[in-house]
């Protein structure tokens, strides 16, 4: 407010506000919901309400983390991951429904309420033999811990609402040593049913001859399709599924004439193999490729010359004319290094469609100018809005595939396992609740891919002449 220095003259208000009391908000408490398994490919997952008999004033434990979270300024999942006390997730397990896999002391939770990833592997009880076992081998430590930190928590929720008291998931720490040798004694003494995981190629190569000799099924997170055969499903998702969703669909679409940019590295052969052979298929298609070495992408000078010379880039064009799609493969930093530079070229991703990997599939790169229009496949879980309620409610961070496919492997699993007696016909042509994928004979799993189109602000478009291209 500003007053003038006479009174006579009235007062000029520049804002008139009215304050208004605001309204306290009202505190939720997490409710008793269950996913319904007793059919796995059920596509619609119901959630049973069961009334809350937790009487006792201690055992109250209110979920509602978001207003203090706000008032202390911290990160959403650092924050409730440090809050987690054992008595929050006591209340978690009563709700739930409580598996004797996952009580209290089989969690290792220790006074200071953190969980405490490393197991005694073989300091199994004599009683094991009372349960139908399940084996998940997990990076929980290393460098890989994120992914299979994710996917230990989606287990831990199968497995409770299996509300199967016979059943026990045990955890192997893929991120420390492991050799044949632990992994035979591990089998011996646990006799698992079913295994889940690994990661990585190589920990399923050492695990694979000693679990196909005792007849064990693998439902693995591997990418590496070639391991798969009859008794070993690879959930991941390849680097041959993500090209031959995004080329086909942009074949489907009449580009003609490709341009192939990867490191030069396993990964990035493995990209530009698979997308010349689809290409190859049509007689009139076209298609050049580069792969850049580090030493060529380190010096700035020597990666414009290589890119100028590749696009046949003129300073007196406008447009560029030789592609009309260019796949950029390879890490989230070499894709950021590269896209900005094409665009520098005249490559407008508005005129020359841009084609990647589930790597685009990342913030920084949905809001990277130079990839706007630009396509990419993905892995669209049909009953992930749901899911992903559930999941914030209970662990308070956000899903992904790992997430989602970890649950459905574990839904799975509980369920093979409940019917071991038919074998692994009972594996065939069974589908996942959440992300609907579908286990087939040979080892090979059709997944609901569908391609994606970044708009502007990093929003996502659904190509639909493209969707749930399976693989």
């Amino acid at each position: 407010m500003i007053s003038g220095c006479q009174n006579n003259k009235e007062k000029l208000i520049l804002e008139n506000k009215i304050s208004t009391a605001i309204p306290p908000k009202n505190q939720s408490v997490l409710d008793n919901k269950k996913f319904s398994i007793e059919k796995v490919s059920r596509s619609k997952i119901n959630l049973n309400k069961k009334e809350n008999k937790i009487k006792q004033k201690d055992n109250y434990v209110i979920f509602e983390f978001k207003n203090e979270r706000l008032l202390q300024g911290r990160d959403k999942p650092k924050f409730t991951e440090k809050t987690k006390t054992k008595k929050a997730l006591s209340a978690v397990f009563k709700m739930l429904g409580q598996n004797l896999s996952l009580s209290n002391d089989n969690l290792n939770l220790n006074s200071n309420g953190e969980i405490s990833l490393d197991n005694r592997y073989f300091d199994i009880k004599k009683d094991v033999t009372l349960y139908r076992n399940i084996l998940a081998f997990l990076p929980l430590t290393g460098p890989y811990s994120n992914y299979g930190v994710k996917t230990r928590k989606a287990l831990d929720l199968s497995i409770l609402n299996s509300a199967n008291h016979k059943i026990k998931i045990f955890y192997f720490d893929t991120g420390k040593n492991i050799n044949q040798i632990n992994i035979s004694k591990l089998l011996d003494n646990i006799n698992p049913s079913l295994i889940i995981g690994p990661f990585r190629r190589e920990v399923l190569l050492d695990i694979k001859p000693i679990a196909k000799s005792k007849f064990i099924p693998i439902l693995t997170f591997s990418n590496d399709i070639s391991l798969r055969e009859n008794n070993i499903w690879s959930l991941g998702f390849s680097p041959e599924e993500q090209v031959k969703s995004v080329i086909s669909c942009a074949l489907s679409y009449g580009y003609k004439n490709f341009g192939l940019v990867a490191p030069d590295n396993l990964y990035g052969r493995i990209l530009t193999n698979a997308s010349i052979d689809l290409i190859s298929d049509y007689k009139n298609n076209k298609y050049d490729k580069i792969l850049l070495n580090n030493n060529q992408i380190n010096n700035k000078s020597k990666l414009f010359s290589i890119l100028k010379s590749f696009l046949k880039f003129n300073e007196n064009q406008t447009l560029h004319t030789r592609f009309d799609s260019i796949l950029i493969g390879g890490s989230k930093e070499f894709i950021l290094e590269i896209a900005p530079l094409l665009a520098f070229f005249n490559v407008d991703s508005k005129y020359v469609k841009i084609l990647g990997t589930e790597k685009f599939n990342t913030k920084e790169i949905k809001n990277e100018p130079s990839l706007e229009k630009a396509w990419f496949p993905a892995i669209v879980s049909k009953n992930e809005k749901i899911f992903k309620l559930y999941w914030q409610k209970i662990w308070g961070d956000d899903v992904n595939y790992f997430s989602n496919a970890g649950f459905d492997s574990g839904s799975i699993g509980i369920n093979y396992v409940n019917n071991q007696k038919d074998g692994s016909s009972f594996l065939k042509n069974i589908s996942g609740p959440i992300t609907g994928l579908t286990l087939e004979s040979g080892g090979y799993v059709k997944k609901p891919i569908n391609v994606m189109q970044i708009e502007s602000l990093g929003k996502l478009t659904n190509i639909k002449k493209c969707s749930n291209f399976k693989n």
